[in-house]
């Protein structure tokens, strides 16, 4: 039988990172030797976190015999920082040429995505300026400022509930000026910009895609998107600042593994905790010169795909059914099995009149639901949200609501739609 050139690649990647990059020369120990299945030795070696990132970044990462000083000074490498709140970030030896051919071999799995980023394209970027490394938000910068090259910049604020009219049509006004082929959105940020271009009537330019990133893609948010952008693809794309492009959806909407640019793991949640093939994201960077992860905890969770092929077509890597949100937003049903993002919007967005929500648990049966409704739709959701939650939860749980008027971002300029304000141990729900 013929090697698979897909797992030699992540053997070499193991065994080089070893070998050759410093902060790894202590797991060396746990490693069970060339021997051994792949999979096993995967296994064997601890997870990788952003603390480790931040204790160890630059020299830990890069692989001996490269200098730093030297990639810095010609400009190959350059630091940059994740956005997120103190505990998630972390600083990252950035390769922009390894970049860019993940974000094109993950391009390849959706059509619409390949047919613009194969090729010389304009792209549009709406998100948080904390996301995009730019001053958007510091002041007001004119449309040029806010270009560069192939990109537009379009946001200049850190909440969008502070858009007024006038930032609205400007926003509006400048993608009908710079025709993007392709948005690149934070879904929570074109949801807005969406809904207040129909609701005034403004019109909005077509592009070709969108592709939505950043954060968890709620179905609120994404209903209001195909609202604006009637007959336009709309494509989830996952990944970090830390390991590319990892999982992109494809036509038949399940999401596929990057293979040429990653290796992926999900760490299974334990049995009795979740309801099935749910795991942490684990991911191995393959092929970058300057910046190798082995076992990268992203922080968020995925539910493995179980059934037949995907009608796609595609075979290779990891096909998950979905990206379920962050680890540090789950929240427990009363019996205290974990509840996903992903399961508790699905329910969320079954409720007529929803614009936004964050579902707070306090204590085993507690919750509290802050809601953002549309006009005239308040006191029907505010009856209608317990017995829905309960259904999620169980039918114990003690639910209270609060109508808002907005809801604010978190400090990374990402919405949080659910969390628990008591401590809870990760590690132990995980195998």
């Amino acid at each position: 039988m013929a090697p698979d050139p897909y797992a030699a690649r992540c053997t070499a990647a193991l065994e080089d990172a070893l070998a050759a990059v410093p902060f790894y020369r202590r797991w060396r120990e746990r490693d069970p030797g060339p021997a051994r299945p792949l999979a096993e030795r995967m296994a064997a070696m601890p997870v990788l976190s952003r603390m480790d990132l931040r204790a160890h970044v630059p020299h830990g990462f890069v692989r001996s015999g490269l200098s730093t000083h030297d990639g810095f000074a010609t400009g190959e490498i350059e630091i940059v920082t994740t956005s997120g709140t103190t505990a998630d970030r972390a600083a990252v030896v950035w390769h922009q040429p390894w970049w860019d051919r993940s974000l094109r071999e993950a391009a390849r799995v959706h059509p619409a995505l390949e047919a613009v980023y194969g090729g010389p394209h304009r792209e549009a970027v709406l998100t948080s300026p904390m996301c995009t490394g730019n001053l958007c938000h510091v002041g007001e910068l004119p449309m040029a400022e806010r270009t560069l090259g192939n990109l537009l910049f379009l946001n200049q604020e850190l909440d969008p509930a502070r858009w007024d009219a006038a930032s609205v049509r400007r926003m509006a006004d400048e993608l009908g000026a710079f025709r993007p082929d392709v948005i690149e959105a934070d879904p929570a940020y074109l949801a807005v910009l969406g809904r207040a271009c129909l609701g005034s009537g403004t019109p909005l330019h077509q592009p070709a895609c969108i592709s939505l990133t950043y954060e968890f893609p709620s179905r609120l948010h994404v209903r209001e998107i195909r609202r604006a952008f009637p007959g336009v693809p709309v494509v989830s794309s996952y990944g970090s600042t830390e390991t590319g492009y990892v999982f992109t959806e494809c036509e038949a909407g399940l999401l596929h593994q990057n293979t040429a640019s990653c290796h992926v793991e999900l760490q299974p949640v334990r049995a009795g905790r979740e309801s099935g093939r749910l795991g942490r994201i684990l991911v191995t960077t393959l092929g970058n010169p300057w910046f190798g992860l082995l076992r990268f905890d992203v922080g968020d969770l995925a539910r493995l795909h179980a059934g037949a092929p995907c009608r796609c077509g595609r075979t290779d890597g990891l096909t998950v059914e979905s990206i379920e949100g962050r680890v540090r937003d789950l929240t427990f049903d009363t019996r205290g099995v974990a509840v996903t993002v992903r399961q508790l919007d699905d329910a969320m967005a079954t409720a007529d009149g929803l614009l936004g929500y964050r579902i707070e648990q306090s204590g085993p049966r507690r919750y509290l639901a802050r809601y953002v409704a549309e006009d005239g739709a308040g006191r029907t959701l505010g009856e209608a949200l317990p017995p829905l939650l309960r259904g999620v939860y169980g039918a114990d749980a003690e639910v209270a609501v609060r109508r808002e008027p907005a809801l604010a971002p978190e400090q990374s300029g990402k919405f949080r739609l659910a969390l628990t304000t008591f401590a809870w141990d990760v590690e132990e729900l995980f195998e």
